[in-house]
């Protein structure tokens, strides 16, 4: 009785095991499918990068901090890098990293319904791309979900599948990224909308005009002991910021405030920690620094001509100019004052003139007035002439 109700602990103790960790399939749908014998089973940490960066477009792979001991950086690093995509560029214009990224959650998903969409996406050539070797729990996908809308890459109201696949739908899009969550138990007709939509998802996807993201969990993950997609979640010692300025992000706690539809006013504040020395075409200049800030005006810098000509040796930078300020819009004030501007986008204010007109009347009035007490001390100390000392003398004996 004894060995029975050991053996029958240690089973249930497997199951146990077996059922904290519950695997989920992740497929990636993009023009360029990289077709691979193996699937490989990656930890949920080094997912969630993945996943953050499809979306976002931001480099958060840079803190592996959150990366489990059992594996390795340099591996992490190349899943990240194999089935992440890079930042979206500044300046230059990439139809790689211009494509619209949707990323699909699909939660409760049964065991049937799992294997009728593998079967469905490998046949249309999109194999799962990596699992999920540790899946967390319902819970864990909310607080997921609610970092992606802080970030600005999720809709804050439900959103069906069909507008979903539109990137030009401003309720479900936000920029060029969007992550959608759905609960097949909840939605059960969402998946048949899924599978109904496939072959326009594959006519998106080969013309490069839409790159999918799926993450299918199954509907045992609801109760896995896995509460967050992070180690890093919960921790404060851990979410203290680097000295360097690298931002932690957790799925609890987010120090971005809630972001809106960017401005071009925005973009341009964006955009002055790179600003490139030359632009290759007049438009590009313009758009990058907001028409020179309304301060300048966009020139080639080497060209000849016609300055909106563009060759093979276009340099289109900022000019600035000067604008003339009336006084009397100002309480107590009359007359005009002139602005100079400066900066790679006319956006700076330029007082070298007055700074150095300051600087040299200052400088010239402590040098004259040193001059001026250095030679009446001078003078003082000179003797008096011969004559006039002998005088003095005389009339001092008598």
């Amino acid at each position: 009785m004894r060995l029975l109700a050991g053996l029958t602990a240690a089973a249930l103790s497997g199951l146990a095991a077996a059922a904290s960790k519950q695997t989920a399939d992740v497929y990636i749908l993009t023009a360029n499918q990289q077709s691979s014998s193996e699937t490989p089973s990656i930890p949920k940490e080094v997912a969630r990068h993945i996943l953050l960066q499809r979306a976002s477009r931001q480099p958060y792979g840079s803190d592996l901090r959150d990366i489990p001991s059992s594996t390795d950086t340099e591996t992490a690093v190349s899943h990240i890098a194999r089935f992440g995509t890079g930042p979206e560029p500044l300046f230059s214009q990439s139809d790689k990293t211009n494509v619209p990224q949707l990323v699909v959650i699909l939660e409760g998903v049964t065991y049937q319904q799992s294997h009728d969409l593998k079967d469905a996406l490998s046949q249309a050539g999109h194999p799962a791309a990596f699992r999920v070797s540790d899946a967390p729990s319902a819970a864990a996908n909310k607080n997921l979900m609610t970092l992606f809308r802080q970030l600005g890459s999720a809709p804050s109201q439900p959103c069906d599948l069909a507008h979903a696949l539109n990137p030009a739908n401003e309720e479900c899009w936000s920029g060029i990224s969007s992550v959608v969550n759905y609960d097949l138990q909840k939605a059960s007709s969402t998946y048949s909308a899924l599978l109904a939509s496939l072959p326009q998802i594959n006519k998106l996807v080969a013309a490069s005009d839409l790159e999918v993201t799926l993450l299918v969990l199954p509907d045992s993950t609801r109760s896995s002991k896995i509460n967050s997609w992070s180690t890093l979640a919960g921790n404060p010692t851990n979410n203290r910021r680097r000295d360097s300025g690298e931002r932690v992000i957790t799925d609890s706690t987010v120090v971005w405030p809630a972001p809106s539809t960017p401005t071009r006013s925005a973009k341009v504040n964006i955009q002055k920690k790179a600003i490139p020395a030359c632009f290759l075409s007049l438009d590009a200049c313009k758009e990058a620094t907001n028409d020179c800030s309304g301060h300048g005006t966009c020139v080639n810098k080497f060209g000849t001509g016609n300055a909106t000509s563009s060759d093979a040796r276009a340099c289109f930078a900022c000019k600035c100019m000067a604008t003339v300020v009336r006084r009397g819009d100002e309480p107590g004030t009359s007359g005009k004052k002139t602005v100079h501007w400066g900066g790679n986008m006319c956006q700076k204010k330029d007082v070298s003139v007055p700074f150095w007109l300051i600087t040299g009347f200052t400088v010239t009035i402590v040098g004259a007035v040193t001059f001026v007490i250095g030679l009446l001390f001078s003078v003082g100390q000179e003797q008096l002439p011969g004559v006039i000392g002998a005088g003095v003398s005389r009339g001092a004996s008598k």
